[in-house]
């Protein structure tokens, strides 16, 4: 009786347990790490609608530059939808510029493109991360504000 009984539990949380796996896929959020291994592994990174000229003009028409200079490594994550969150600063030369850095990318607009996975008509939208470096220099700033 008692091996009837932890049998028929058993049997409980493992199908409690497969049921949670499908919502988890239906959310808007799918992470790289838990998609089945019948999509294609062709990746489409994301891209801004604009073009990565745009983000460079954005950024450098907008640099309050001042005696300080150097390099700052931001990143961020773009979900699905195409918004830009969780803005961080990944490594950075001179922790004076941290906090314009983090101003300048703020400024960039929640009009994203979505990575996705897959060919053909199975692409599957999913999160990714992005990396931008900010150099305050003022040679470059001229260039690219032009």
């Amino acid at each position: 009786m008692k091996t009837i009984i932890y049998l028929s539990l058993m049997i409980l949380f493992f199908s409690c347990k497969s049921e949670k796996n499908e919502k988890e896929f239906s959310n808007d959020f799918i992470e790289i790490d838990s998609i089945a291994d019948n999509v294609d592994p062709i990746q489409y990174n994301a891209e801004f609608k604009y073009g990565t000229d745009s983000i460079t003009k954005i950024i450098y028409c907008n640099m309050n530059l001042k005696k300080e200079f150097g390099t700052v490594f931001v990143s961020f994550k773009i979900d699905t939808i195409g918004n830009m969150y969780d803005i961080k600063i990944g490594k950075s030369d001179n922790k004076n510029l941290n906090g314009e850095a983090l101003r300048l990318t703020k400024l960039i607009p929640n009009e994203w493109k979505p990575a996705e996975l897959g060919g053909g008509k199975k692409r599957i939208k999913v999160l990714s991360k992005y990396y931008l470096p900010i150099r305050f220099e003022k040679m470059i700033k001229e260039r690219n504000c032009k």
